[in-house]
């Protein structure tokens, strides 16, 4: 599943005391033990030190990082090889860590991170049954970000496939570029009884991207406080470590081992959105869910459902909302990689701000298919949606 790799919807202030942040320099505090540390050794201490100084998240997760350190750093010996230390790796990503936006890589090529289980029958539900379902035009089948069509039992009910948020190159021009291709698909169906917008599959990408095409369905101009997140000022895995929620601007601590040589940078505009476009879709819409919905598409799950004409259906979504940072440690020559979420993230749900991490939203109506509508070809999701729409 593809993941955010680099979301930019993160924020904090400038305001919460870096003063206090004096130990935040880029020095490994490697231990020993009598004797001589090896590689795999300061490789371990290194990435240990930087989850317990930048990983916002072991309070929601109930994740004593000390004792993860009592635990495996004492496995890692003379002897160890580099992939018995990515199966250790692997293990506390896997099962402690647990986070899609977090993961850790060795020479490129191996990667220890965390997926969450994409129930087969959905899966199965909607690789078999989309084409046959949707009249899809053909112009925009191929580009990167969105197709959409008519239900081929209801050609009053649109249908927008959003893939993902994440933009296909890094130029000035490509938000300009998504823009067009969404303001399209709204212009062609702008008149239809009801919209579906199925990201069952996306996995994320940019939060700007997400927030144009919600702003597409907002029914007014006001501007909605849609996150609101901190990050951690000291080491330590209770909310004492953090800071306080963003309120200003602030680049991020400077850190060479860190793509762009800041970590933990936050941007309060994005904490908001409002509507978009020449004009909003305001008539019935129905958001279709499932584990595969992550990250930036969690964001546009979460912004539609501040709209009263919006439901959303079907599973759970993936449940990673905190922005992330790319370190190249220092020790093991370059060969370990390792991203790390750096956010602690809450979001307007029901009026009142809550963490979905590590746990997903859950759509107004869930719903889960059995074997035997799979294979009778039904896609129970996208039925419930067209009553929604017709009732």
């Amino acid at each position: 599943m593809k993941m955010i790799y680099k979301i930019k919807i993160v924020l904090l202030g400038l305001f919460f005391l870096i003063s206090s942040c004096s130990n935040d320099d880029n020095t490994v505090q490697t231990t020993t033990t009598g004797t001589e540390t090896t590689e795999q050794q300061k490789v371990f201490q290194e990435f240990w030190d930087i989850y317990d100084r930048h990983y916002p998240l072991m309070h929601r997760k109930n994740i004593n990082w000390q004792t993860v350190y009592d635990t495996y750093y004492p496995e890692i010996t003379a002897t160890t090889t580099d992939s018995q230390l990515l199966g250790i790796f692997q293990t506390i990503m896997g099962t402690i860590i647990k986070d899609g936006h977090s993961s850790l890589t060795f020479n490129n090529t191996q990667e220890a991170g965390f997926e969450p289980e994409f129930n087969e029958n959905i899966e199965n539900m909607i690789q078999n049954n989309i084409a046959s379902k949707v009249n899809i035009v053909a112009s925009s089948v191929n580009n990167p970000y969105i197709s959409y069509g008519t239900l081929v039992s209801n050609s009053n009910i649109g249908y927008i496939n959003s893939k993902n948020f994440e933009p296909v190159n890094e130029s000035g021009s490509e938000f300009n570029n998504f823009k067009a291709i969404v303001d399209e698909a709204l212009t062609a169906l702008q008149n239809k009884d009801g919209i579906i917008i199925d990201v069952r599959t996306n996995g994320g990408g940019q939060g700007p991207f997400a927030y144009y095409l919600a702003g597409r369905f907002f029914a007014n101009n006001t501007l909605i406080e849609l996150i609101r997140q901190r990050i951690k000022i000291t080491t330590g895995s209770t909310t004492a470590s953090l800071g306080n929620w963003a309120t200003t601007e602030f680049e991020g601590y400077a850190d060479a081992r860190v793509e762009g040589g800041y970590v933990a940078g936050v941007f309060p505009e994005d904490n908001t959105i409002t509507a978009s476009g020449t004009f909003q879709y305001t008539n019935k819409v129905a958001v279709l869910t499932a584990r595969g919905t992550a990250s930036a598409a969690e964001y546009f799950t979460g912004a539609l459902k501040t709209q009263n004409h919006v439901r959303t259906i079907g599973d759970t979504t993936f449940g990673i909302f905190a922005g992330s940072d790319i370190f190249t440690l220092t020790n093991g020559n370059g060969t370990w990689r390792t991203r790390v979420s750096t956010h602690d993230i809450e979001i307007m749900y029901n009026n009142t701000f809550q963490s979905f991490e590590g746990i997903g939203i859950t759509p107004d109506e869930s719903i889960i298919p059995t074997t035997a509508q799979v294979n009778a070809g039904n896609d129970v999701h996208m039925e419930a949606a067209v009553n929604y729409i017709t009732n």
